[in-house]
């Protein structure tokens, strides 16, 4: 009501405190309000700053050092989609403001647009540029895409310039850790109630170079019992990173050789690609060997993969989705055909909840498996097993997911995990005269792993890890046990 008593009986007069706040605006010059502003900002009340300014912007909209300031007080503020508009606009009035271009460039390299302060830092910066901020930022840019070469140049520029100067300390130390030799080891034990035993011993050495070079070498051999069988698997590998595409490719090659069998190839080459900020995906095809059942250990049992995978995380969850189909080789030998195993699975985690030192996650998963032929079998005796490799029919899993971490110290770390399945169904088969299988039938089971880990940094260069996963499936139960060493040469 006030507001239309003053359009329709005051159009003659304006009221006095709106003729009073708008000299107000109109009397403010350039300088009074820049003062103003940076006393606030000096006090740091950028919410004040920036409601301040925009009660003004208006006559100052084509003003350089206002949507300068304007743009600096929106970001600290919070406001970064505002405050970009706001340095841009500042640029467009000055084009070749170099102090301006570089608080710009301050700005992006505080939001990770790394690429747009390359771009802008390239206009300013040589071989000669004695500016230690920025060369720092272009060394930490340069480590961030992987060049590792010219982050070692531009601290060394900085060094030059300013000797014994610890500013490139952490820097420098991180560059050492992503290109020194890492050596891992696993020793692995393994009981289940086909009944299958094993001792497995894996060597993993890798060396980050450059971005198109990260050869990673695996040596992994099984002993297997009571049957007295032992397998080697040799698998060299090397990582591609294309920063512009936002895509990693991993290309491996190696031999499997079972003693009993013939030397087979294995490996595959796969995609990584950041869709957007939090969404990734992963695309490839693989070789691999296959060595889950008593069976499968007598000779060279290898399948092909074909797969794709999603990725997505926020605040608040981390989410996957996968699916696989595999493909196995007709084997005249064993009167096998060609068969199909297609897998889909999901699972859905909260982000890590904090209490003290431990940290909680509640999640859920879903798979299904399924298998173009059964391959269940029965001997002499009449008792029925998967031969060579476990095929499922129609197996769908539901299950609750757990996992809490503690923390104590920096070196030690404790992990649990319980993967629980509270509604899991197959199509299992049955036969009449226990020779061959006559049909399937609708089983309910309830499948369980729990896992427990202990983690040990002894140094920056040397850690340990100790694994126990006690699994409970449809096919059999199994206890695992693992020692892992990390080695930082």
């Amino acid at each position: 009501m006030f507001l239309v008593n003053v359009t329709v009986f005051s159009q003659d007069k304006p009221l006095s405190s709106q003729t009073k706040k708008q000299s107000l605006y109109t009397d403010m010059n350039e300088d009074d309000l820049m003062k103003t502003t940076n006393d606030l900002i000096t006090r740091k009340e950028y919410n004040k700053a920036t409601f301040f300014l925009s009660q003004h912007y208006s006559n100052f909209s084509n003003n350089l050092r206002v949507n300068w300031i304007y743009g600096y007080a929106l970001s600290m503020n919070g406001d970064k989609k505002q405050a970009e508009a706001k340095y841009i606009k500042a640029i467009s009035i000055s084009p070749d403001n170099k102090n301006l271009q570089i608080d710009y460039a301050r700005f992006l390299y505080d939001m990770g647009k790394i690429d747009k302060v390359a771009s802008i830092l390239s206009k300013f910066m040589d071989s000669e540029s004695k500016n230690a901020e920025l060369l720092l930022m272009q060394a930490n840019i340069s480590f961030w895409k992987g060049n590792l070469n010219n982050a070692r140049k531009k601290i060394d520029r900085i060094q030059e310039i300013y000797p014994n100067s610890k500013i490139t300390n952490s820097l420098a130390q991180q560059i050492n850790e992503l290109s020194a030799v890492y050596l891992k080891t696993n020793f692995e034990y393994q009981s289940d109630s086909q009944p299958l035993n094993f001792f497995a011993q894996h060597i993993n050495l890798e060396q980050y170079k450059s971005r198109f070079l990260n050869p990673k070498l695996e040596i992994s051999s099984y002993h297997f019992s009571p049957q007295k069988e032992l397998a080697i698997i040799v698998k060299a590998s090397n990582k591609f990173h294309f920063n512009r595409l936002k895509l990693i490719a991993n290309l491996t090659g190696g031999v499997y050789k079972n003693l009993s069998g013939k030397a087979d190839w294995v490996g595959g080459l796969n995609f990584s690609k950041k869709l957007i900020q939090n969404l990734s995906l992963n695309l490839g095809f693989s070789k691999k060997h296959e060595l889950g059942t008593i069976a499968s250990t007598a000779f060279n049992l290898t399948s092909q993969n074909v797969f794709g995978e999603i990725d997505y995380e926020n605040k608040w969850l981390l989410f996957y989705a996968g699916y696989n189909q595999q493909f196995f080789e007709e084997d005249n030998e064993r009167k096998l055909k060609d068969n199909e195993i297609q897998s889909i699975g999901t699972w859905v985690l909260t982000q890590p909840i904090s209490i003290r030192k431990f940290n909680f996650q509640l999640g859920y998963s879903y798979s299904y498996t399924d298998a173009k032929d059964v391959l269940f079998f029965y001997d002499n005796e009449g008792v029925g097993a998967y031969d060579p490799y476990f095929t499922p029919k129609k197996q769908q899993i539901h299950s609750g997911l757990f996992i809490v971490n503690y923390k104590p110290t920096k070196k030690l770390l404790v992990e649990a995990k319980v993967n629980y399945g509270f509604n899991a169904t197959i199509r299992n088969p049955y036969s009449i005269n226990n020779i061959e299988v006559d049909g399937f039938y609708d089983e309910t089971f309830t499948p369980v792993e729990y896992t427990g880990s202990i983690s040990y940094n002894l140094s920056n260069r040397f850690g340990a890890k100790i694994t126990y996963i006690n699994q409970e499936t449809f096919f059999y139960t199994r206890e695992n046990f693992n020692l892992g060493l990390n080695f930082n040469i």
